[in-house]
C-alpha cells in the first residue's frame, strides 16, 4: 500500500503576485487537477475558502479568502484546451457558477467515470483511490473549519491529498472506459457539468416539488410559490439559510390558515406569534396580490403522480429488476441510468427524464421504453429453474391520468 508522505510540497498563493507567477509557470499545461474547500453551513452564500490545483509543475493552494480577485485562475479553469480533472466536481462547479459565473469547458469527473466501469455511483474518493491506485488517504477533515486562518498542517495535507492523485486516477479510469468502449457515453455525461443550464433551476422549482401542492387550490398554490421565492430572496439578502428565515415545516400551516386571517395563525401553536407579527403584512400581500399569467399557468398545470395500483407497483418492481440486471451485466451503475421512482413519473407523462433520451435510452433500448410506458398486466410462470415473465399489453389500463387540481 502506498502511504502519503507526512510533509507534502506545495505553493500557497494569497496575492496577485503569486497568481501571476502561477500563470507564468503554467502557460503550457494541458490538464489540471481541481478541488475546492468551502463553508456552507448557516449561510445562504457559500464561502469559498480554498481552491486546490495540481499541474505537472506541482501542487497549488489558492487562498480565496485573502485573494481579492482570481480572474487569472478562472480563465485557466474555463479554458477548453485545459482538461479539468475532479472527483464529484458538481458542487465545486456550482460554487464557481454561483460566485463567478464561470464553468470549466473540458471536464473529466472521476466519480462519473467510475460509474461506467463497475463502481456504484456515487463512489467515494477514498474508496476509488484504494481500488484503482492502492493509495490510502484519510477523509477526517471533510468538515473542518476551512475559514480559519492560518490553515493547519493536517488541513493542508488533506487539501493536497484531494488533488495529487487525480491525474493517475484519470489515466486508470480512461483506460478502463476505452477497454469497455464507454468513453463516449462517459464524456457525454461529464459534458453536462459544463453547461449553465445544469446548475440553474426555475424559480418555482421548490414549490413544484412540495407534495402539499396536490391538495391546494390554485390560489393557495400561487401563494406557496410566492412564499418560497420570498424566503429565498430574504435568505440571500441576509445571508442566512432558508430554514433560518422560514422553516419549511411551517409553510403548510401558513398556507392553509392564511385565508382565515392573522388571529387564526396566531392561535396555531406550531408557529410563534412573534413570527406572525413580524411577517404578517408580507404574507397578506403575497396572498392578496393578483396572479400573473405565468403564475396561473404554472399553478394550473402542475403534474402529480397518483398512487399506482398494486399490480402496477409489482410490474414496476420487475421493470426495475430488469434495469438492475442489465446494469450489472454491463458494469454500469444503476443509479447513473435511472432511479426507481422515475418509472412511475414516465408512466404519468413526464418526458423530461434523463433516461428517455441520450445514452441512457440507447443503453436501455426502445423495447424497454415502450414496455415501460405501456406495460399492461404481468404474468409470471415458474418451471423448475426457469422463470418466464409475460406482459399483456391489452390489460389493464395504463396509470390513471395526471391530476391537475
Amino acid at each position: 500500500m502506498r502511504q502519503n508522505k507526512e510533509e507534502l510540497e506545495y505553493t500557497y498563493i494569497e496575492d496577485q503576485k503569486g497568481l501571476q507567477k502561477f500563470k507564468k509557470d503554467n502557460t503550457d499545461i494541458k490538464w489540471m487537477g481541481f478541488d475546492t474547500e468551502f463553508v456552507g453551513e448557516n449561510r445562504y452564500n457559500t464561502l469559498l475558502c480554498l481552491i486546490q490545483i495540481q499541474t505537472k509543475n506541482g501542487s497549488y493552494l489558492f487562498d480565496t479568502i485573502k485573494l481579492k480577485s482570481i480572474n487569472i485562475l478562472l480563465k485557466m479553469i474555463s479554458d477548453p484546451d485545459i482538461l479539468v480533472i475532479s472527483h464529484a466536481g458538481v458542487n465545486d462547479y456550482q460554487i464557481l457558477h454561483s460566485l463567478y459565473k464561470t464553468l470549466p469547458q473540458n471536464v473529466f469527473d472521476t466519480q462519473i467515470a467510475a460509474g461506467f466501469v463497475g463502481y456504484r455511483y456515487p463512489v467515494s474518493f477514498q474508496k476509488l483511490l484504494k481500488k484503482e491506485l492502492n493509495v490510502n488517504i484519510s477523509k477526517s477533515y471533510t468538515v473542518t473549519d476551512w475559514e480559519k486562518r492560518p490553515l493547519g498542517k493536517k488541513q493542508i495535507q488533506y487539501a493536497i491529498n484531494d488533488i495529487i492523485h487525480l491525474k493517475d486516477l484519470y489515466e486508470a479510469l480512461s483506460a478502463s472506459l476505452k477497454e469497455k468502449k464507454l468513453t463516449k457515453w462517459s464524456n457525454t455525461e461529464m459534458k453536462r457539468l459544463e453547461s449553465t443550464e445544469y446548475y440553474v433551476r426555475d424559480k418555482f422549482h421548490e414549490a413544484r416539488q412540495n407534495k402539499l401542492m396536490k391538495n391546494l387550490t390554485v390560489r393557495e398554490r400561487i401563494f406557496l410559490m410566492r412564499l418560497y421565492i420570498w424566503r429565498d430572496e430574504l435568505a440571500e439578502e441576509k445571508n442566512k439559510t432558508k430554514e433560518q428565515v422560514l422553516p419549511k415545516r411551517l409553510m403548510a400551516t401558513i398556507v392553509k390558515n392564511i385565508k382565515s386571517g392573522k388571529e387564526a395563525l396566531k392561535d396555531n401553536r406550531t408557529i410563534s406569534n412573534r413570527s406572525i407579527e413580524r411577517n404578517w403584512d408580507t404574507f397578506k400581500e403575497l396572498y392578496d396580490k393578483k396572479a400573473s399569467k405565468e403564475e396561473s399557468e404554472v399553478a394550473q398545470n402542475i403534474k402529480f403522480i397518483d398512487d399506482v395500483s398494486d399490480e402496477m407497483a409489482l410490474t414496476n418492481e420487475m421493470l426495475f429488476l430488469l434495469v438492475k440486471q442489465k446494469c450489472s451485466e454491463f458494469g454500469i451503475s444503476q443509479s447513473l441510468v435511472l432511479q426507481k421512482s422515475n418509472l412511475a413519473k414516465a408512466q404519468f407523462g413526464d418526458t423530461t427524464l434523463d433516461f428517455m433520451s441520450g445514452w441512457r435510452r440507447t443503453f436501455l433500448g426502445d423495447d424497454f421504453i415502450k414496455l415501460l410506458l405501456k406495460p399492461g398486466s404481468m404474468k409470471m410462470d415458474l418451471t423448475g429453474r426457469k422463470c418466464i415473465v409475460n406482459f399483456n399489453e391489452n390489460v389493464p389500463e395504463s396509470p390513471s391520468k395526471t391530476k391537475n387540481n
